[in-house]
């Protein structure tokens, strides 16, 4: 695991959070999902996951009245895939 991946796991175990977990998503990005219901901690991990110099955030409010929070990094390991 990439240390910005790490940084951003043990910055979101300081807050109340349902769930985190890690995968890889299909264009090579490696993705950090947290579950929350509170708009202050999406506020700070935001935040905080911008300040890091090779990441994405996405952050959507889903039907249960929580926030899942995404942080992507590119994987430099694989391609991008291309649809034409």
């Amino acid at each position: 695991m990439d240390e910005d991946r790490k940084k951003i796991i043990q910055y979101a175990l300081q807050f109340d959070i349902h769930d985190i977990h890690t995968y890889s998503g299909y264009k090579g990005g490696l993705v950090v999902k947290i579950t929350t219901r509170s708009a202050a901690v999406v506020d700070a991990i935001e935040k905080f996951a911008l300040s890091l110099p090779s990441e994405e955030v996405a952050v959507k409010k889903n039907h249960l009245m929580q926030f899942e929070i995404f942080c992507i990094t590119k994987d430099k390991d694989v391609y991008e895939l291309k649809l034409k």
